[in-house]
């Protein structure tokens, strides 16, 4: 923990002594150029190391079929809200596995992009020089495409190195401890720090001591809302736990404690239990996360690849579910992607980004926006209200935007890192895009793609503004199961 205490502190240093900035915006500053806020700031919390196990049990995974179905890999023709089966063209791509489960990925020849992935090679050879940094497009669960700059190099590992990526950790963390709260759901509740692992519960149940509210809820301090005196609706505001010194980090004590049930098979530590539930399964050998460490920072801390990267926002797009077996609960995959307390931010989930309209906010003093991330994007709302601890009674828009239901529950969502590190999910097109290092946001990273995908929509066939319209507000969700 000392190590990754003076790593923070280093991290805290450089950033104060260059500015402020925000690692969520469109427009990535460098990694030098965003402080940290320091309004309720508190000392990073200190855990005692676990012993390192050396049990090698495979995971307990649970086939798809006994839970929440997954998405199929092959996208349907009646899934518009405005149109019967008749009206659209059965769509073209073939079968394919919804994931590359613990292989290496295998691109998509060139030549069969158009009938695998529903995408135009060549206009995606156009957004190469647009995006202009490494990147991967996977749809229906394939490589469909990648583009890395170099100088002539041909191999993916060299022109992508794995690297810091920066506050996406905290989507993956967000991961991890919806995996713990599924691996520990048979353990029986007899006391403090015994059963499963559970949003709601009270932080006080894990940990003896902590320094932001004592009335906090798991739920709280996922959606960066722990550190405020008040917790009643109306009263919570949201504040982006930048280096996770105010209250995200303790989550990694949380899911030790919780762990700490049944060592042999859930492992010894955090450490282990996420390379043998997440990193293992989904083939992510290019990823480490502090790696031999018995805790965790989970503000930041992940070093990875695009295509590893991929994996995490495809086991998302999933619901949970990779090569046919549960990982996590589809429900935490839900409130990953939906608003949490839509009184402090609609546009943010369980430590994921969102896409909203109103009353949004990066939580890093920027005020509340009246605008869409992406106005090209479906907007993440809940479907039913109140939900989970939020006390909303709408989604808290401001006109022009309402909170009507939309036809087809497919928000697109977002991880976000400092410097333009991105995994942005479209669960109505069964689409992924990854990219590092970018100058622009999610949005601009779709601006660039969308084109070769419109093209050959069946429905669309290329009016990328009719296309808009209707995927924008939810009407359109032509890959749903």
């Amino acid at each position: 923990m000392i190590a990754i205490r003076r790593l923070c502190c280093l991290l805290i240093v450089a950033l104060a002594l260059s500015g402020c900035g925000d690692d969520s915006s469109g427009g990535r500053p460098t990694a030098t150029s965003t402080s940290v806020p320091t309004a309720t700031a508190t000392a990073l919390p200190t855990t005692s190391a676990t012993p390192a196990s050396t049990a090698t049990h495979s995971p307990t995974l649970v086939p798809a079929s006994t839970a929440t179905a997954t998405h199929s890999a092959v996208p349907t023709a009646t899934a518009s809200a405005t149109s019967t089966a008749s009206d659209v063209p059965s769509a073209t791509p073939t079968p394919q596995p919804v994931d590359p489960g613990a292989a290496a990925w295998e691109p998509v020849p060139a030549e069969e992009v158009a009938e695998r992935c529903g995408l135009d090679p060549e206009l995606l050879a156009a957004a190469d020089p647009l995006v202009n940094r490494p990147y991967v497009v996977v749809r229906y669960g394939q490589l469909c495409h990648e583009y890395y700059p170099s100088d002539g190099a041909t191999v993916a590992q060299t022109l992508d190195p794995t690297e810091e990526v920066f506050s996406t950790t905290k989507t993956l963390g967000a991961l991890v401890t919806g995996i713990a709260s599924y691996q520990t759901r048979a353990l029986p509740r007899t006391g403090r720090k015994t059963g499963q692992l559970g949003d709601e519960d009270r932080v006080d149940h894990w940990l003896d001591s902590f320094t932001f509210n004592p009335e906090a809820r798991v739920a709280h301090v996922l959606a960066m809302i722990a550190h405020n005196a008040d917790l009643s609706f109306g009263h919570k505001q949201h504040l982006y736990d930048l280096v996770g010194a105010v209250q995200i980090n303790r989550l990694s004590d949380i899911v030790n404690t919780a762990l700490s049930q049944d060592p042999d098979r859930l492992g010894a530590n955090i450490d282990e239990f996420t390379k043998r539930y997440l990193f293992m399964p989904l083939g992510m050998h290019d990823s480490t996360w502090f790696d031999g460490q018995a805790d965790k920072l989970y503000a930041l801390g992940w070093h990875s690849t695009v295509r590893d990267m991929a994996r995490v926002g495809l086991l998302m797009l999933h619901d949970g579910v990779w090569s046919g077996e549960r990982v996590l609960d589809s429900a935490w995959v839900y409130k990953m992607t939906h608003p949490s307390f839509e009184d402090s931010n609609t546009g943010y989930g369980y430590l994921t980004w969102l896409n909203s309209a109103s009353h949004w906010t990066f939580g890093l003093g920027d005020g509340l926006h009246q605008t869409p991330v992406d106005p090209c994007a479906p907007l993440s709302l809940n479907v039913e209200y109140p939900h989970g601890l939020s006390e909303a009674v709408d989604c808290n828009y401001d006109p022009p935007y309402t909170c009507d239901e939309q036809p087809f529950d497919v928000g697109m969502w977002y991880a976000a890192g400092l410097g333009g590190q991105y995994i942005v999910g479209h669960r109505a097109l069964d689409l992924v895009l990854v990219v590092k290092n970018s100058p622009g946001g999610p949005a601009e990273l779709w601006n660039a793609v969308r084109p070769a995908l419109v093209a050959l929509d069946p429905r669309f066939s290329g009016d990328e503004d009719a296309f808009c319209e209707e995927y924008s507000r939810g009407a359109y969700a032509p890959d749903l199961p």
